[in-house]
């Protein structure tokens, strides 16, 4: 019996189908494949969820704090502190923390690129910014980097980074180094503004509990 064009038809299309198939898995085992770079907290952190912890147990002293919040992304630990904001300017003032390990970071500076992508960006009303247009500052306990706006009025704003191998509290195991990222904008100076990772963000309190 000879196949009618109907036949040959469907057999085509078939045949078409399976190859796009093909094709669609192939292409989805490329973009999952080693050779991707993808940070080893990207996929933790899409799924952890914060906690609310008490401020006793901050990664630096945090005394104003009106809550602290804490996820586990299993390579690294991650708090955010969230600070009080006196001035009419919108937007959150937090301290961003997160406890690195060997296996979450490996260079042995802290790089903006890097910590504005393990934060999720640069907040505002802060925009772009590059490495050659922060400010640098030292004390005790290390470098501080900055960059200063001041919106208007006695308002000062802060977008402040900072890598520290010392904590005022205990860190949790395993800990390499503690990044920090500080979005603070208040009415006054720029001391006052960077003042909440300061010395007294590491050289005072007890060390935490649990």
């Amino acid at each position: 019996m000879s196949t009618g064009p109907s036949n040959l038809m469907r057999k085509l299309v078939l045949r078409g189908s399976a190859s796009i198939g093909l094709g669609v898995m192939l292409s989805a085992c490329q973009m999952s494949g080693p050779g991707t770079n993808a940070s080893p907290t990207e996929r933790a952190e899409a799924l952890s969820e914060y906690r609310i912890v008490p401020a006793s147990r901050a990664f630096v002293n945090v005394p104003n704090a009106l809550v602290v919040m804490e996820r586990d992304l299993g390579v690294a630990t991650e708090q955010r502190a969230t600070l009080p904001n006196t001035t009419s300017l919108a937007g959150e003032n937090t301290i961003l923390m997160r406890a690195q390990t060997n296996r979450s970071s490996s260079r042995a500076r802290l790089l903006l690129d890097d910590v504005l992508a393990q934060f999720g960006g640069t907040p505002s009303p802060f925009g772009t910014i590059t490495e050659s247009a922060l400010t640098a500052r030292s004390d005790q306990y290390g470098d501080i980097t900055y960059s200063v706006m001041r919106p208007g009025g006695d308002v000062t704003c802060v977008l402040a980074f900072r890598r520290s191998q010392i904590g005022a509290r205990a860190l949790p195991r395993g800990t390499s180094a503690l990044d920090l990222m500080l979005r603070n904008c208040v009415s006054g100076s720029v001391e006052e503004a960077l003042s909440p990772i300061g010395p007294d963000a590491f050289g005072l309190g007890l060390a935490r509990s649990g």
